[in-house]
């Protein structure tokens, strides 16, 4: 109800502005220098979205009031801000060189800022406007498109689900998440019960639930980021050193600005719907039908292999709901010379798809900044406290889904007699029990059962304090410290009743409690030195050393376990546990500390070098040869448009490279296996792991190159940026199998392997368009990297690294030495060279079918990724559109092989439907043979059958995101500006061959890529957004 008065309050200020009118600016833009015009000047009244650009000719037209204050800003000129006053309607504005400052100054590794043309590599900046415009529950969704070489993958969790982030590719066996930093400062992104590696194996991963954790990133309010760079390769990433290995994502926070107290306000609230859903039969029913469904709701034949009826409801659109998703967030900034403040309240409640998931999440950020001593004394601070409260997120994989049961629901049986009686008295247990239609293979049970009666609450805290004091000694030296306090709390609780399915919840019912905690304390200290050596040379030296302390997975499990369960029923205390054999306790502790130094310099403004270097001393490394590593980097670009004479069209051109090494960290407690207690049982364990006697480890060495170009064209009408980059990681972490040995160990971790990855980016930008009322803007983005496995350990078996292990199912997920990065596992029909699949007699007068053993089938990594994004102004109005594309590379889909299995897909009915009901095959001499589709499906179909007739292509071209914007004019003096916009995600695939959305993946870990185990379906949102200034 708050929220409608709020919505409608809003709407009646919309309808009382509208009747306002500002008074019109107009003038021309030029340059002070020969007073040419000046197109593509952007004019803003400070403080507010509302802006416009000047035309080809340098003129503009913008709606202003007396007190607002216009800035002027263009690409290598110096900004001017000039005040509205009542006799203001012709302001003409020139504009100077800055010579310091090409286009802009961009954040680098360690906060660092440079001159954008003076970098030596690749990176990309993505505004806040562009992060936040179209809002997600996940702010690092966001960069999907925006950001050439970075590839995006969704867990199919739903709402507050972790993010899968690769920059240039995959170079690790262990893990591939870039490092973010905020402010300068590196965070903590450790998820929290990510799914297991095998989709039918124990789902029950770690003894917590197959669910997933979330990430700390999906924390962040989405309002509080300032601009998101990019650091891709490793030149970029190396003063980092062993936590740079994947890259580095830096996050740039909004802070207070000088002036009178300004309050923004941003309303958005979207419809979830879900689609790309499976493709189901609704003609065969199951033969239960007509039948008498037992007690308990069974049915006779969980199948739908029966006859032709047609007509049977849509048990699936039934069961999901439409969604929502309000965020309303509250900014306040303010300050003077000496000191600003920075305040921000957001409040996120969404309602999934999926019935009772729902999610409530309130972020609090507040960011001083000060000077003292005549602008001598630096400081900044800032906390950051979020807590998130996840209601049944949903579960994937096989078990304990309730999407499993309604997919394969048995078509005829009305799935409105299951939701209405999910659950029965029982009178011989005198408990009230599962009524469902079957417990087939233990995956189909009553959706409604599990949606009601296994209930889950996840709850996600996190403080993140930091504080930054820099002081400038003379003109030359600067020295600064940096300190931060990173502490997040997630509390998993989850409530399986009596009834639910054997496999992993006893006849009492199970109970499972977790509480983790991790925390990192970051500090470090850098002195800064910038000199002018001479009239022609410029130098800029870093010096600093850091130490970073982790304490993760700081965790107590309490689970009532698979066995023994509950002693009273239902009863979900830890006095009633009946045994203590699942419950645990575990925490890693590690520290890194380093030294690192730059030195930067400039020859004329023109020629650039860069020289780093990082040594770290990592705890982990203990009882190695060296527990101390270097890694080094060089750099060299040249403005080449400074350097020699270039066509007046050309407005700007430079070229760069650079070569660098950065590495990645050993597993905690590699090198000192320890030992541990199980509960109740008062003696040691064994540690099953260790390094071979004689051996010793060291981190992941990756050695990576990049040259790149950039050219701007007709006064930086026209951009283009084009990289190349070779990298090769080597000293790769694997487990093989022991031989005896006196430790007890029955696995290794070694060193050894190759991966590499070798690729190209091209960024191009453009501005087709620029009149006084009317401008269009366009960047693309495209990149293509080659991912491949060089090498793996001499000891594997057929030269393949097992990342998920088949088990009992039909997929597996490997690295393969001479493949590409994650070689998909499973089995295929065998077919003669028309493609009819090849039989033989199974023995006793039935067919079966001929089928390879395991091999690659196929392979995740898309061949090349596209991004479109388009940003159009006509008056007040604005239209933002993001095309994302993802070329190549193959999913499959284990949803669709199972539901074949049961017949229950449309697929199983069109077979049925042609030929006869017949599918056409011939056996090993070549002979024409028939067998029916429920034979042919049975055989080929299922869990544990053959995948490799589930491989899709998973090309897909989809509408991203989109928005159209009007900005009101305002006749109300305290409110600045009000923006009124309708915004989309996911709006629809212009092009799409896989049954499910291919940038969804079962889990964002390393073994469950390209794969769909019965994830939540995609979701198009669409809904309204309100900002307003004060």
């Amino acid at each position: 109800m708050k929220q409608n008065k709020l919505i409608l309050t809003f709407f009646l200020l919309f309808t009382v502005v509208c009747f306002g009118q500002k008074t019109e600016i107009s003038g021309v833009v030029t340059t002070a220098s020969d007073g040419m015009p000046l197109p593509g000047v952007n004019i803003i009244i400070v403080s507010t979205d509302t802006g416009t650009q000047t035309d080809f000719d340098g003129h503009y037209s913008i709606q202003a009031s007396p007190g607002d204050i216009l800035r002027f800003s263009y690409i290598g000129m110096k900004s001017k801000e000039v005040a509205i006053t009542a006799a203001s309607n012709n302001i003409n504005i020139s504009l100077e060189e800055d010579y310091e400052q090409l286009d802009d100054v961009v954040v680098t590794a360690l906060g660092i800022t440079k001159e954008k043309k003076a970098l030596t590599y690749s990176t990309q900046e993505v505004g806040g406007e562009e992060l936040s415009r179209v809002k997600q529950t996940n702010p690092i969704n966001s960069l999907s498109g925006k950001s050439a070489g970075v590839t995006i993958t969704k867990s199919s969790s739903g709402l507050g689900g972790a993010v899968k982030v690769v920059l240039r590719g995959n170079s690790s066996t262990t893990n591939n998440d870039p490092l973010y930093v905020i402010d300068g400062v590196p965070m903590l992104n450790n998820g929290n019960g990510q799914n297991g590696e095998t989709p039918g194996g124990d789902i029950f991963g770690n003894q917590i639930g197959n669910r997933d954790g979330g990430d700390a990133l999906s924390l962040i309010n989405p309002d509080d980021i300032e601009s998101i760079s990019v650091l891709k390769g490793a030149s970029a990433a190396a003063l980092y050193g062993s936590q740079g290995a994947n890259g580095v994502i830096l996050i740039n926070t909004k802070k207070g600005r000088e002036g009178k107290l300004t309050v923004n306000f941003n309303s958005s609230i979207t419809m979830d719907q879900v689609f790309s859903l499976p493709e189901l039969q609704t003609e065969y029913f199951s033969n239960s039908v007509g039948q008498p469904i037992a007690e308990n709701g069974n049915v006779a034949d969980p199948k739908s292999w029966g006859p032709k009826v047609g007509g049977a409801p849509n048990a699936v659109n039934d069961f999901f709901r439409m969604g929502t998703t309000s965020v309303q967030s509250l900014s306040l900034t303010a300050g003077n010379e000496v000191a600003q403040t920075y305040f921000s309240f957001a409040n996120t409640l969404a309602n999934g798809v999926m019935p009772e998931n729902k999610l409530l999440r309130n972020n609090f950020n507040l960011r001083e900044t000060a000077k003292f001593l005549n602008n001598k004394v630096s400081v900044s601070a800032n906390i950051n406290i979020s807590d998130q409260r996840i209601w049944n997120r949903p579960t994937n994989g096989l078990y304990s889904n309730p999407l499993t049961g309604l997919y394969l629901n048995p078509v005829g049986i009305d799935l409105n007699i299951y939701k209405n009686q999910f659950e029965y008295f029982d009178e011989s247990t005198n408990m009230m029990d599962q009524y469902a239609t079957s417990f087939d293979e233990n995956i189909q049970q009553n959706p409604y059962w599990l949606t009601y009666r296994n209930p889950s609450k996840d709850i996600a805290q996190r403080v993140l304090a930091n504080v930054s004091v820099n002081y400038k000694i003379s003109d030359e030296f600067s020295i600064q410290s940096r300190g931060s306090f990173d502490k997040s709390f997630f509390t998993f609780d989850k409530r399986m009743y009596a009834g639910s399915d054997l496999t992993f919840v006893p006849v009492t019912g199970r109970y499972i409690l977790e509480k983790t905690e991790n925390t990192q304390q970051y500090l470090d200290l850098i002195l800064n030195y910038n000199k002018q050596v001479s009239d022609d040379l410029a130098l800029t030296a870093v010096l600093g050393t850091s130490m970073t302390k982790y304490k993760t997975g700081d965790q107590i499990l309490l689970d009532s376990g698979i066995g023994s369960g509950l002693t009273y029923p239902n009863v979900f205390t830890l006095a009633n546990f009946s045994d203590t054999n699942s419950i645990g306790q575990s925490v890693t502790n590690r520290e890194v500390q380093s030294v690192f130094g730059s030195l930067n310099f400039s020859f004329k403004n023109v020629l650039f070098l860069d020289v780093t270097g990082r040594n770290d001393w990592s705890s982990t490394l203990v009882n190695t040869d060296s527990n101390s590593f270097f890694y080094p980097s060089v750099g060299l670009t040249g403005v080449i448009s400074d350097i020699f004479n270039m066509p007046e069209f050309i407005s700007f051109a430079k070229v760069r490279a650079s070569y660098a090494v950065v590495g990645k960290d050993i597993p905690a407690y590699a090198t000192i296996p320890l030992n541990y207690i199980p509960v109740g049982q008062g003696n040691f364990s064994i540690p099953t792991f260790g390094v071979i006697e004689g051996e010793t480890l060291k981190p992941e060495k990756q050695k990576s190159f990049e040259i790149g170009t950039e050219w701007r064209f007709l006064q930086n009408r026209i951009g283009i940026d084009f990289t190349y980059y070779n990298s090769k990681t080597t000293d790769q972490i694997f487990f093989i199998e022991a031989e005896p040995n006196l430790n007890g160990y029955t696995q290794n971790i070694v060193n050894a392997g190759e991966i590499s990855n070798e690729g190209i980016e091209l960024m191009l930008n453009g501005k087709p368009f620029i009149e006084e009322d009317f401008s269009w803007t366009t960047s693309l983005n495209f990149a293509l990297n080659k991912n491949k496995v060089i090498s793996v350990h001499p000891s594997l078996k057929d030269d393949e690294a097992i990342l998920t292990d088949p088990g009992v199912n039909g997929y597996g997920y490997s690295l393969i030495e001479g493949e590409d990065f994650g070689s998909i596992r499973g089995r295929s029909v065998i077919r003669n060279e028309e493609g009819l699949p090849v039989v033989t007699d199974d023995g006793s007068g039935n067919l079966a079918i001929e089928a390879t053993g395991f091999e690659t089938i196929a392979h995740a990594q898309p061949d090349f990724t596209l991004g479109w994004n388009n940003n159009l102004t006509l008056g007040n109005f604005t239209l933002n559109v993001l095309i994302d594309a993802k070329i190549g590379g193959d999913v499959v889909s284990v949803t669709e092989s199972i539901n074949d299995f049961y017949g229950v897909s449309k697929a199983t009915a069109n077979a049925r439907n042609n030929n006869g009901g017949m599918i056409d095959v011939v056996d090993v001499n070549g002979n024409a043979l028939q067998m029916t589709a429920q034979d042919y499906y049975t055989k080929t179909a299922g869990r544990d059958k053959l995948l490799g007739e589930y491989v899709y292509d998973a090309t897909n071209v989809s509408l991203r995101e989109f928005s159209l914007g009007y900005n009101l004019n305002s006749p109300v003096n305290f409110i600045q500006n009000i923006k009124f916009s309708l915004i989309a995600n996911n709006l629809f695939f212009i092009y799409k061959k896989a049954p499910f959305d291919p940038n969804i993946a079962a889990s964002t870990g390393i073994g469950l890529q390209g794969v769909d185990i019965y994830g939540q379906p995609t979701t198009r949102s669409i809904g309204l957004n309100i900002n307003i200034n004060f």
